[in-house]
């Protein structure tokens, strides 16, 4: 029983200052004696800083080089949200790609944000693993303790796709006594909200956490009409640029204040993990987890009006099972996992006509691999070494009305890789130096597999080895102020579309088409970053900072080219407009600036309060790619989808005396590049700049009951992501949650 106790406390420590580090707010929710602990604990120590494994073994997030930025739960509960990419871009200064019927991508420090394939190049992770998706927007909430974003290259940790950086939700591992949350939510558009999670101790080996989550919006939701800071921004116009180099200005308030049909959306999730201690040092978890999402209504571009709408079935189911060590010098770690995810497309026009829904298109990914992973202690000194193995699998089906297969637009394929790794955590000089050395060797197998009804491409089998070194370094300059900087090589492979894809869109009303095709001679893409900065950090000041800059040699960039051939037609008699065709880019670079401040006013009261401001954000100076034309020319192109300047900020206040808590935050995205697919030419686009602003309170009494009101896009921006899948306007929400 004693050790029991032992056990107890040390977890309810850990979680007391987790809540009280979280990086956005400090609340208060604990009335009375708890408070008073609450603010006693605050003046009488020195806390330590939120623990970080997005580097693969557990550190203080003071003590690493690499940028992390952590979402807590308070930052969660905190976030007026539909899905988990609100949450990710509202909390980190990220670039995401994003449409109503749950499709999202991210993209960091430069790189473009994508929301299919097997080549991401930012990393998505659940506890260490592959998520299971490559969705971001079906990435589960409900069992979430954090989310970390480690920005710079991880290949060296994680091996393919860790080019920008790595998004990793680390779940809940509750232990000691069984402590349980309810929340019912309902706003605009006859949202509703349910969720809850348990976990802790059924006996003294046997532990679990229980999640569970719905979401389901009944009513289609209106766009944003006008806007306070579109007309600042000068927002009411894109810009069409030409091959030819003509521009044109296009309108960009289309659709203000309208009712956006086909936006309906439900969706579940839910979790399940069961750990037992099978010894002292020993433990084993096995861990499950589903989304559902059925009838999901995907509008078409707001260019099309209703035409064009689809709705599509998704189910993900994940399963992986580990067995732990922790010795003095020793944490070790066995894991296998799998996940399965399946999108079924369904299709509701023929041209303009209204028919009967049929499945279209089905799209289906499978993971299975094994980690094996130590954490080797000598004193203050570690090195993680360790083996993956995963193997990753794209496969595709398309159907025409009578259910009969047609053939699909890109080949299955596998990718397939094993690789060994090592990475130092070095403490000196009594801690004042860390340094951060790390190697890893990939062995890829890359298989373009022979598909039914698709002979447009060569089946093949390429696997070539990839060594990613990295290197971090910090210095502590004065009391908790840091010199840090990194650098680190990264890569990813092409995919089977880019290799072997080919698509053509509908003919327009002059019998043009316009053609995208893949190219079998892509090689790799790889990058060399480096990044060099200053933090301080003083939890006893209330004052937080960091400036970072970062800049990125990106080889063999895989990027498109678009042409507008004269006089080429297809075998139906169609003229082609455009053609777009993969290709490897000599020479990208992206160079940017990323900046975090904050202060916490609290500081000057004993931290009685928090009144919190911060902000963050990422300039990019240069996201370029450099092409070598035909004609022994070069073209210069920004990467699409990455905003000159996005970030945000906002003000946050928390009590511990009357469990009175309130946050008003802003997210901004600067102009970003894209095509513009509804133009027959496909042109580029400059989006212009918006800014949202986003509003919660919430009060809790009698230690449990807490009500909150959200406010989402408090200023009624009519605004998107992707052009033409404009999102919510403002929509307001109430919440009770009871914590027991």
């Amino acid at each position: 029983m004693k050790k029991k106790r032992l056990r107890r406390h040390h977890t309810a420590t850990r979680i007391e200052i987790k809540l009280m580090l979280g990086t956005v707010l400090l609340v208060g929710t604990l009335q009375g004696a708890q408070a008073q602990v609450l603010a006693d604990t605050l003046n009488r120590q020195r806390l330590g800083e939120v623990v970080v494994t997005a580097t693969r073994s557990g550190a203080e997030r003071a003590k690493l080089p690499q940028q992390i930025q952590v979402i807590t739960q308070k930052d969660l509960r905190a976030t007026p949200y539909q899905e988990f990419t609100d949450v990710l871009k509202k909390n980190a200064s990220v670039d995401v790609i994003q449409y109503p019927g749950l499709l999202a991508g991210v993209g960091i420090r430069g790189f473009r944000p994508q929301s299919s394939g097997l080549n991401q190049r930012a990393l998505l992770l659940v506890d260490g693993r592959p998520a299971g998706t490559t969705n971001l927007a079906t990435l589960d909430l409900g069992s979430v303790q954090q989310i970390e974003v480690l920005k710079g290259p991880a290949s060296a940790l994680y091996g393919s796709q860790a080019m920008g950086g790595v998004v990793n939700v680390i779940t809940r591992q509750s232990r000691g006594a069984v402590r349980s949350s309810l929340f019912t939510e309902y706003g605009s558009y006859q949202t509703v909200k349910l969720g809850g999670a348990t976990g802790g101790n059924i006996t003294e080996k046997l532990d679990f956490d229980l999640s569970f989550s719905m979401f389901d919006r009944a009513q289609d939701y209106k766009l944003g009409k006008k806007g306070l800071f579109r007309r600042e921004l000068d927002g009411a116009e894109a810009t069409k640029l030409y091959a030819d180099g003509t521009s044109l200005s296009t309108d960009d308030k289309r659709a203000d204040g309208q009712r956006r049909r086909y936006t309906k959306l439900n969706y579940y999730s839910g979790a399940l993990r069961l750990g037992y201690q099978l010894s002292q040092h020993w433990r084993l978890d096995v861990r499950g987890e589903s989304f559902v999402a059925r009838n999901v209504q995907s509008p078409n571009d707001v260019y099309y009006g209703d035409l064009g709408n689809t709705t599509k079935d998704i189910e993900r189911a994940n399963l992986d099972v580990g067995v732990t060590a922790d010795y003095d010098h020793h944490q070790l770690l066995v894991r296998a996992y799998t996940s399965k995810e399946t999108n079924n497309n369904n299709t509701l026009y023929t041209g303009n006509t209204p028919i009967a829904p049929y499945r279209s298109f089905q799209s289906q990914y499978l993971w299975k691999g094994l980690q094996v992973k130590d954490i080797i202690k000598l004193g203050r000194q570690s090195i993680t070494v360790g083996l993956d193995h995963n193997e990753a699998t794209s496969n595709s089906l398309r159907y025409n009305a009578t259910g009969a297969n047609l053939a699909p637009f890109n080949p299955n394929y596998e990718l397939n890789t094993t690789g060994i790794y090592a990475q130092g955590q070095l403490s000196l000089l009594e801690d004042k130096l860390i340094v951060t050395p790390g190697v890893r060797y990939d062995f890829i197998t890359y298989n373009v597999k022979q598909t039914d009804l698709l002979t447009s491409f060569t089946p093949g089998k390429t696997t070539n080895p990839f060594f990613s070194p990295s290197l971090g370094a910090q210095y502590e300059l004065l009391d908790g102020l840091r010199a840090h900087a990194t650098i680190g090589r990264a890569y990813v492979t092409p995919d089977a579309y880019n290799v072997a894809g080919y698509s053509q869109t509908s003919p327009n009303a002059t019998k043009q088409v316009s053609i995208t095709q893949g190219n079998a001679d892509l090689k790799n893409e790889n990058s060399v970053t480096w990044d060099a900065g200053v933090r301080f950090g003083r939890p006893t000041t209330g004052f937080s900072a960091d400036v970072t800059y970062f800049a990125t040699q990106v080889r063999n960039r895989i990027t498109t080219r678009t042409t507008n051939p004269a006089g080429e037609t297809t075998p139906e008699g169609y003229t082609v407009a455009s053609r777009t065709t993969y290709v490897n880019a000599n020479d990208s670079q992206i160079r940017g600036l990323e900046t975090e401040l904050g202060y916490d006013f609290g500081a000057l009261a004993d931290n009685r309060y928090s009144l919190r401001v911060f902000a963050g954000g990422t300039r990019i100076f240069k996201a370029e790619d450099i092409t070598n034309n035909l004609d022994n020319s070069q073209t210069k192109r920004d990467i699409f989808n990455v905003a000159k300047l996005s970030g945000n900020y906002g003000v946050t206040y928390g009590s511990t005396e009357n469990g009175l808590n309130a946050r008003l935050t802003g997210h901004y995205a600067g102009y970003r590049k894209d095509t513009d697919f509804t133009d027959v030419k496909s042109p580029q686009i400059t989006y212009p700049r918006y800014m949202t602003l986003d509003f919660s309170a919430g009060y809790t009494f009698a230690g449990k009951h807490t009500i909150s009101l959200l406010v989402n896009n408090l200023t009624n921006e009519n605004y998107y992501e992707k052009r033409g899948y404009n999102l919510p306007g403002r929509n307001i929400s109430g919440r009770y949650s009871i914590n027991f």
